[in-house]
């Protein structure tokens, strides 16, 4: 059953927040995204399957420490450790220090209990979010192999070009053989500032990957920095940003992407887009004045 107050009539949809390279805005697009689109009254259920846990240190009460090893490597659901936030609609399922010594004990056969334990949730939530491991490891896999959808966060710097082109290759791969439902990915520029590198880079991106790349790109903000240090989402702690607006553009994005593959009319300049979105903020963010 869905919480009072959250909308009950739409489909799950599963996703994977993934890249190979830490610090490419991957927990923070988890995190943020999650919490937009409980916001808007849709049952969000994030599940932390980064043993690093930094999604679970942000959003989740420590004395919830039962983490998702058990459901993984056992038979028990994750529903039944899905924690509350502090944000209405939005609950969590907390990483666990023992999901590192599950991978290097268990392997191949890790992935197999990650599908599981996806497959075994009931349809309580509207979206079910997953921060994969900064790696594609056998966690990584198994949630590739279990969900429909895939976001890819990408450093808007050219380091990171190689971890993006390293997961679509591993998507490819495993849509070939052991997930055929698995859609295209979405890839989003995160960290995005206004240097001409981040312009090359996000340039770069669009030509290699064209609709497959999110319209939205999202801005270097200290305010996503003091929104984890505060431990609260973006929509808590600065819900007028121009970051925390990014975030919202994303879940329109998102939301009118549905699960279809088709591509979206890109409009106006990415780059330009980046920098006038000041206009847009009274229709998005209602009474608000733009903090960056």
């Amino acid at each position: 059953m869905r919480p009072p107050g959250c909308s009950g009539d739409t489909a799950v949809r599963t996703i994977a927040v993934v890249n190979r390279k830490g610090g490419s805005g991957k927990t923070t697009t988890a995190v943020s995204l999650a919490a937009v689109l409980a916001e808007r009254g849709l049952p969000t259920l994030l599940i932390d399957l980064d043993p690093q846990g930094s999604a679970s240190t942000w959003l989740a009460d420590a004395r919830h420490d039962r983490g998702n090893d058990d459901p993984i490597t056992e038979t028990r659901d994750l529903r039944s450790i899905a924690r509350k936030t502090t944000v209405p609609c939005l609950e969590i399922v907390r990483s666990s220090a023992g999901l590192l010594a599950a991978e290097q004990a268990r392997k191949a056969e890790l992935s197999l209990g990650v599908l599981r334990a996806i497959e075994r949730l009931p349809a309580n939530w509207a979206f079910v979010i997953i921060d994969c491991p900064p790696s594609l490891s056998y966690l990584s896999i198994g949630a590739l192999m279990a969900v429909r959808e895939v976001i890819i966060p990408v450093e808007a710097h050219a380091i990171g070009l190689t971890g993006v082109a390293a997961v679509v290759r591993e998507m490819g791969r495993i849509q070939s053989t052991l997930n055929p439902g698995l859609r295209n990915p979405l890839i989003v520029a995160c960290r995005v500032n206004r240097t001409l590198h981040a312009r090359q880079v996000v340039a770069e991106l669009d030509r290699t990957y064209g609709w497959r790349l999110a319209r939205v790109t999202i801005r270097e903000s200290i305010r996503l920095a003091e929104a984890e240090a505060a431990r609260l989402p973006i929509t808590a702690s600065a819900p007028d940003s121009g970051a925390c607006l990014d975030y919202r553009l994303l879940a329109d994005e998102l939301l009118e992407r549905g699960e279809l593959p088709e591509p979206i009319p890109r409009g106006v300049s990415r780059w330009r887009r980046l920098f006038t979105r000041s206009a847009h903020v009274a229709a998005a963010v209602p009474s608000s004045g733009l903090q960056r």
